[in-house]
């Protein structure tokens, strides 16, 4: 009996244990199942703060690669807009030297300018001798011949061309009559030369200057044939330009000849139609271009103020 209680006692004590041993073993699931929701549930949170942190890193770090990528941009067109600025500065120079260049041409201009025109003023009253024509008469006779209108056709377009061209007239009788006679012979010849001049062309007379000169008087030992006294009836024209005018012409023909100082030389007073040619000077140098003061290039308006066209041998 004693044994039998003590197996029994043994198995009441067996089953206990394992009894308490499933009842810990189902506490212990429930603990590890609540333990593991509690982590799964905190990994999962730490999952999402670390993904939302990583996308906010990412906008981040984008935004500051667009900004950066901004910054760089703005400094590629600083660079371009100071590229530009050096080739604005460097082509202001170059126009600041070309200008300064130009002045000094300028300047250099105008004293020449003004040197030519001093010597023009020095020369205003001076012409220049261009062609010389005669007209010859019969005896005792003032009209114009047929043969010698076109002597006179020819001065009077010269005339024309040049307005301030002027024509010498001095009018010549041979040596027979008195000296009277002749005289007055001599002026209307003279004056029949001006008034075809002035009714057939129309030229004014303050382009012609006219003289009687009277009788030719014979030579030693020449006697009076019909021949020298043919010659002797005439009227010598001579056709003057002032010299700026011939002077203008000359420089429209060759620009760079160096201006020339001549001194009208008479024309001969021979019976023959003479073609007078330029009379030979010793060139004068131009003023060679130079820098003036700034008080010497605000005197040339003055200058050329006081300037009439009378003073350069024209017209009022």
């Amino acid at each position: 009996m004693t044994r039998r209680r003590l197996a029994s006692l043994i198995l009441c004590g067996g089953i206990a244990v394992l009894g308490s041993a499933c009842a810990t073993k189902s506490f212990v699931e429930n603990q590890v199942s609540a333990t593991e929701s509690k982590l799964t549930q905190q990994m999962t949170t730490t999952e999402t703060n670390l993904t939302e942190r990583a996308a906010l890193q990412e906008t981040k770090l984008r935004e500051t690669a667009d900004r950066a990528g901004e910054s760089r941009q703005a400094i590629d067109v600083a660079d371009q807009r100071l590229n530009g600025l050096d080739l604005r500065v460097s082509e202001v120079g170059s126009r600041a030297s070309s200008a300064e260049t130009r002045a000094d041409l300028a300047t250099g201009t105008a004293r020449d300018v003004e040197a030519r025109l001093s010597q023009r003023l020095a020369s205003r009253n001076r012409h220049r001798l261009l062609e010389t024509k005669v007209v010859y008469f019969d005896s005792g006779q003032t009209e114009i011949r047929s043969q010698d209108v076109n002597e006179l056709e020819y001065v009077a377009k010269a005339l024309t061309v040049d307005p301030n061209a002027i024509l010498e007239l001095q009018g010549f009788s041979d040596s027979r009559g008195s000296d009277r006679y002749n005289r007055e012979l001599a002026r209307e010849r003279v004056e029949a030369v001006m008034r075809y001049l002035v009714q057939h062309h129309g030229i004014e007379l303050r382009q012609l200057r006219a003289i009687s000169m009277g009788k030719v008087a014979l030579g030693a030992g020449e006697k009076a044939s019909p021949e020298a006294l043919a010659k002797a009836r005439r009227v010598d024209i001579r056709l003057l330009a002032p010299w700026s005018s011939w002077e203008d012409a000359q420089t429209q023909t060759n620009p760079t000849a160096p201006e020339q100082t001549v001194t009208v030389v008479p024309a001969p007073r021979g019976p023959a139609t003479i073609s007078a040619l330029p009379v030979q000077a010793e060139p004068i140098q131009p003023t060679p271009a130079a820098r003036i003061d700034a008080p010497a290039r605000g005197r040339l308006p003055e200058f050329l103020k006081t300037i009439t066209p009378k003073d350069l041998g024209g017209q009022e």
